[in-house]
């Protein structure tokens, strides 16, 4: 029994040069989707993908016009001859324009019976789904308008994911069946939010509006390169969050963590790539308000890539941070200086050199020689500690260095309570 329709671009492939008639053209498509053996047919979801190579393109060719009329009458056939599908997910770069619109009269055709809805592709899909059965939902549109987004209802949804990538959005799209000015999200429990951005101070890509949320239920959130207003923000986090992603701004982490965190038992923030000057400013002032907030959850993770902070280091103040990914090139002195600073980290995975010889020569000194610079071992509670060295050369010496210059006895010693030390490439 065929349950999902998977339209994957890795998948089965048909080119059609001259498919010059719709007759022609259905045929093809009945080679395609019911050519399949029955036993795989009956066994493995259903796979699908096709290209059509048209010498004219244009809104006015002749093979256009029959693909828009076909589209309609190629979905009606799909779900007579497979009604128990509950799952559509399709990923596609580049689909013609009939796959665009076969995949909605699809959605829309499945509707009252989808459990499951992935897409990901550039497809206008202006239409309004109730979908009383959807568990999972997952939107990545690009290359089209806020004015091409599907209204859902949002009742059913356990589990949304949302990638607009830098279209306007509005919480207006899940308004179906709210007549008042709340939307609830009654299941919802797993929520991700990839550049979506609702805050008209925010950015150009913003549509503000005055509705309000609730989420009763939501447990998981992860949010990247996205805003929200401070409603917003409150909505999410009041109602018993476990366990809360941001990536992205330090201004748009600061908001949702300015929130009661008491419910939380995994923070987990991540900065990647260039920190604007005036959130650089900020960037210690914020982070220290936000860990010494964090008393009290079991995991407690922050990451930091492509961003130089080493000169700043000294100023952070982070008492409750459990586990600390550094991905820059940060000299092992100021390392070892800031551990004060953190009492709590149980982790700790840092770039010490990077292709720097001077730097790695620096580093295995330093580490050889602790007992001079530091004469009393710390009080840190660091059990794992995990250096990235990308340079084999540079990897293979200082492991030499660790295993017969005594520089792992050295780190036992000033980190009583290491038990692992991993050399990553």
């Amino acid at each position: 029994m065929v349950k999902q329709l998977l339209f994957d671009e890795k998948c089965h492939h048909v080119s059609v040069n001259e498919a010059d008639s719709l007759k022609t053209f259905m045929s093809i498509l009945e080679a395609l989707f019911c050519g399949l053996p029955e036993e795989i047919r009956l066994t493995k979801p259903f796979i699908m993908w096709f290209e059509l190579e048209y010498i004219d393109e244009t809104p006015d060719s002749l093979l256009m016009r029959q693909c828009h009329d076909a589209s309609k009458a190629v979905a009606d056939a799909l779900i007579n001859r497979y009604p128990n599908v509950s799952s559509i997910s399709t990923t596609m770069l580049y689909p013609h324009e009939f796959f665009q619109k076969l995949i909605v009269e699809l959605v829309v055709g499945y509707d009252k019976q989808l459990t499951k809805y992935v897409n990901d592709m550039p497809t206008a899909f202006p239409y309004t789904l109730t979908a009383p059965k959807l568990v999972e939902l997952d939107l990545t549109f690009y290359c089209v308008s806020e004015y091409d987004l599907p209204t859902i209802c949002p009742r059913s949804p356990r589990k949304i994911r949302i990638d607009l990538d830098q279209i306007p959005f509005s919480w207006d799209m899940f308004r179906v069946g709210n007549v008042s000015e709340t939307i609830v999200f009654d299941n919802l429990v797993d929520l991700s939010i990839t550049d979506v951005y609702e805050d008209s101070d925010a950015g150009n890509m913003t549509i503000a509006n005055n509705l309000d949320l609730e989420f009763p239920k939501l447990e998981r959130l992860h949010t990247n390169n996205s805003s929200l207003t401070r409603k917003v923000a409150q909505a999410m986090m009041s109602h018993g969050l476990k366990w809360l992603h941001c990536e992205g701004s330090i201004i748009s982490a600061s908001q949702l963590c300015k929130q009661p965190l008491g419910t939380l038992d995994t923070l987990i923030l991540v900065w990647v790539g260039e920190v604007y000057s005036e959130e650089f400013d900020d960037f210690v002032p914020l982070t220290n308000e936000i860990f010494n907030k964090t008393s009290g959850i079991e995991f407690v993770r922050c990451e930091i890539s492509k961003i130089n902070i080493s000169e700043i280091m000294d100023r952070v103040d982070w008492p409750y941070l459990t586990h600390l990914m550094l991905g820059f090139n940060i000299p092992f002195n100021v390392l070892l200086d800031m551990l004060p600073k953190v009492p709590n980290l149980v982790h700790l995975e840092i770039d010490i050199c990077g292709c720097d010889k001077n730097v790695l020569d620096e580093t295995t000194e330093l580490l050889t020689n602790i007992k001079e610079h530091y004469p009393i071992p710390s009080s840190s509670k660091i059990e794992t500690l995990c250096l990235n060295i990308s340079h084999s050369i540079m990897r293979w010496k200082f492991c030499n260095k660790m295993s017969f210059g005594g520089v792992f006895e050295n780190l036992k010693w000033y980190l009583p309570q290491l038990k692992t030390i991993d050399i990553l490439e």
